[in-house]
């Protein structure tokens, strides 16, 4: 809990305070994912989820721009994936055997994304990665793995490395520091490193195609290319995490919005609508261990039939409605990313704005943050004081910044957002001035 929770904040958040004092008693950190207890002022329970807002337990009422931490591309409670969700659960929640959703949406997937031949599904993207890991290892016989720097895969012990710039080693308390050997951190978007590095013991280059996670950053040109050229030259698999961009930069992910399409796909978050599937999909060739039967794959909740019932109902909404909901969802980006530093370049407040498609990133630094390596440069304190600023005034992002579009969200939101922006800027010069 935020140590600026003053008296203005305790009553309107009196519930959410509430709450978390209650919740450390028997839930450890009060918080079921690390990041959720950064939230400022303090950690904002939430009552109900209505289209592009949700609502807390105060009755507060807010435009809702962390959508889950990415999954709600429909926005909260949308109607089809609700009554696929509602008939599937009158024939029961779960059985030991297949049902006939997992074809029927590995079929769906294979008709949206480019690489997506086969696909194998599981629930989280951890997990997700993990699979596609050992699938590449499998179909290779290789061990070793490149990994970019800044790039998140999970928090597996084995890839759980590089996640932040200047952060090269394991990045969690408890961490087995052996456990990511095979594992050769790159800069991201240095495609020469690349090509001077991996050489035939590698059995993959895993890459965020989009760097959304580090800060909203697109490939540089000709980045994705030459890791595509580079692997299929030694015989390694490319693996893009499309965990966060899959069906959210386009209906093909990342993969259509760039033009290069690698041996395996990471997908996951908005493949589910909210609820917790991923999946990893890949050209026949790549999944041939796993649909051989070779190489073990278990879990008990793998295609649970709410899951799959959520995503197929998802997809079938973004197939149909893609010609309007993508171009309406990097619009209200764009403007807002504009809006952010036009505004902060007005007041001369350090507030940097980035956006890559459906997602935008807001940090506090001095200076432009152009690349990865200038996040190194980002006031982490000051970030979660505008954001905290911006939830004061309704509008929600992820504590860090990071902000997501959904179809849900309309003109009218984007302009109380703007307005929320502008206070919460004239906040922040304030506190400068201060």
């Amino acid at each position: 809990m935020s140590n600026s929770l003053d008296a203005a904040d305790r009553q309107r958040f009196a519930g959410s305070y509430a709450h978390r004092k209650s919740a450390l008693s028997h839930l450890a950190y009060g918080v079921s994912s690390t990041p959720r207890a950064t939230q400022n002022p303090v950690a904002i329970a939430i009552e109900r989820g209505e289209g592009a807002h949700v609502v807390d337990v105060d009755g507060n009422r807010f435009i809702d721009y962390a959508l889950g931490y990415g999954p709600l591309i429909l926005g909260h409670t949308p109607p089809a994936v609700i009554g696929a969700v509602q008939a599937e659960l009158g024939r029961g929640l779960r059985t030991a055997s297949v049902h006939r959703g997992e074809a029927e949406l590995a079929e769906l997937i294979a008709a949206c994304v480019p690489s997506a031949e086969q696909s194998s599904f599981v629930s989280t993207g951890t997990e997700a990665i993990q699979l596609a890991l050992r699938v590449a290892r499998a179909a290779t016989g290789r061990v070793k793995i490149i990994k970019f720097r800044a790039n998140y895969h999970g928090w597996a012990d084995g890839i759980h490395v590089g996640n932040a710039i200047g952060q090269d080693g394991a990045s969690a308390l408890g961490q087995d520091p052996q456990a990511a050997q095979s594992v050769t951190l790159l800069d991201w978007g240095d495609a020469e490193q690349v090509e001077a590095v991996l050489d035939a013991s590698f059995a993959a280059v895993i890459v965020e195609p989009a760097a959304i996670n580090g800060g909203c950053f697109e490939p540089p040109a000709g980045f994705l290319e030459r890791l595509r050229t580079a692997t299929q030259r030694c015989g390694a698999l490319l693996i893009f995490d499309e965990v966060i961009t899959g069906f959210r930069l386009a209906l093909g992910g990342a993969q259509e919005r760039y033009g290069v399409t690698p041996d395996l796909s990471v997908l996951g978050k908005a493949l589910g609508a909210g609820l917790p599937i991923s999946a990893v999909s890949g050209s026949r060739t790549a999944m041939e261990v796993l649909s051989s039967g070779q190489l073990m794959h278990r879990g008990t909740f793998n295609g649970n039939p709410l899951s799959v019932a959520a995503a197929i109902a998802c997809l079938k909404v973004l197939q149909a409605e893609r010609g309007e909901i993508y171009p309406r969802m990097d619009g209200f980006a764009a403007r807002l990313c504009r809006f952010l530093n036009d505004q902060a370049a007005r007041r001369g407040v350090p507030i940097r704005a980035r956006q890559a498609g459906a997602a935008l990133q807001i940090f506090a630094a001095n200076g432009s943050v152009e690349t990865l390596r200038d996040t190194a440069k980002v006031d982490k304190d000051k970030t979660l004081m505008f954001t905290g600023a911006l939830l004061r005034q309704g509008v929600m992002t992820l504590p860090r910044g990071l902000c997501y579009l959904s179809s849900a969200h309309s003109l009218a939101d984007i302009e109380a957002t703007e307005a929320a922006i502008a206070v919460a800027m004239e906040t922040m010069t304030q506190s400068t001035a201060a």
